[in-house]
């Protein structure tokens, strides 16, 4: 896209200078449509680039916040949920969270709790055991 740009502007500039010299402007259809083409294909391709990762950093949290409710729906709320780096709707998952913090602490009748949620301890010193 850059290469085009710079191909494009010295192109018009080339013709301005033309133009200001009093010299007759020639505008060679093919090289200007080339050049105009270019443009435009570079830049569809990253409007392209772009929706697809933007699409992506939704679609990504909206399956795991799905997966996430089922498992909620069927009694299970022991588990967190986690978004990787750069995906959108951190703020629902976050809420997510916390509802599921409140239901471990409060469990429903016949809810799962614990499941993947781990505490940590201090690790106990191992015995030295003789043979």
């Amino acid at each position: 896209m850059l290469i085009s740009v710079v191909v494009l502007t010295l192109y018009c500039s080339n013709l301005l200078e033309a133009a200001a010299a009093g010299r007759v402007v020639a505008i060679d259809d093919a090289l200007f449509m080339l050049v105009v083409g270019g443009f435009l294909a570079a830049s569809a391709a990253v409007v392209g680039m772009q929706s697809v990762r933007l699409s992506n950093r939704v679609s990504g949290p909206e399956f795991r916040l799905l997966q996430a409710l089922q498992r909620i729906r069927t009694g299970d709320v022991g588990f967190r949920i986690t978004l990787r780096r750069g995906d959108l709707l951190v703020a629902l998952a976050d809420e997510c969270n916390q509802l599921l913090d409140w239901l471990n602490r409060n469990p429903p009748k016949g809810a799962h709790t614990g499941g993947d949620i781990v505490e940590m301890r201090a690790p106990l010193e191992l015995e030295k055991v003789a043979p």
